[in-house]
C-alpha cells in the first residue's frame, strides 16, 4: 500500500498563489481582466478626446482586476492566515490508498478519492479540489522530495475513481433494503 505522511503550515505567500489562480483561472476573472485592460487601452487610445471623469473613470476601471483585486487577495490571505485556526495550525495529512486524511490535534477529516471533483498541478503545487471553491494545498516546500511521487500518486487515483459511484447504505444516506 503506497502511503504519504507529512505535516503542513500553509504560509500567506501559498495561499495568495492559491487565490490568484483560482480567481484568474475562472470565466469571471478572465472577463474581468479583458474589462480592466479595455478601459485602460480605451483612456490611452481616446484620451484627448475623454474629459477628465471619463479618464478616471477609465483609469480606476482598469485598475480594479489588474492591481486592486491582487491587493485585495494579498491582505486577505495574510488576514487568513493570522486569524484562521485551521490554516494557522500546523496539519498532518496521511494520503494513502484509502484517500486523503487531515489531522490536527483530535479532530481528523477523511476524503475519499471519489469525493474528489479534479486536481490542477502547477509548478510548485498541486491543489486538489473537493467542491469548486474548497481544496487541498500540496506544495513542493511541504512534501520535500516525495512532491513528485504524490503528484503521480494523486494523478493516477484520482483518474482511478473519476467515474466511481458509491453504492448508498444506511451508513450513508440510502436505505440498504
Amino acid at each position: 500500500m503506497t502511503e504519504f505522511n507529512f505535516d503542513a503550515k500553509l504560509s500567506a505567500a501559498e495561499l495568495y498563489a492559491f487565490s490568484m489562480r483560482h480567481t484568474y483561472k475562472s470565466v469571471s476573472g478572465i472577463f474581468g481582466l479583458i474589462i480592466s485592460f479595455g478601459s485602460l487601452i480605451i483612456c490611452a487610445v481616446r484620451y484627448k478626446y475623454l474629459d477628465k471623469t471619463a479618464i478616471m473613470a477609465l483609469i480606476i476601471i482598469g485598475l480594479i482586476f489588474t492591481v486592486i483585486q491582487p491587493l485585495m487577495l494579498w491582505s486577505k490571505a495574510n488576514a487568513q492566515v493570522k486569524k484562521n485556526k485551521s490554516i494557522n495550525a500546523k496539519l498532518h495529512y496521511n494520503i494513502s490508498d484509502n484517500g486523503i486524511t487531515v489531522s490536527q490535534g483530535e479532530q481528523e477529516a477523511d476524503v475519499k478519492w471519489y469525493d474528489i471533483r479534479k486536481t490542477v498541478i502547477v509548478k510548485d503545487a498541486v491543489y486538489v479540489y473537493m467542491s469548486p471553491v474548497r481544496a487541498f494545498i500540496f506544495t513542493k516546500k511541504q512534501c520535500g522530495d516525495d512532491f513528485g511521487s504524490l503528484v503521480g500518486f494523486i494523478q493516477e487515483k484520482v483518474k482511478q475513481y473519476k467515474d466511481y459511484e458509491p453504492e448508498e447504505t444506511e451508513e450513508n444516506g440510502g436505505t440498504d433494503e
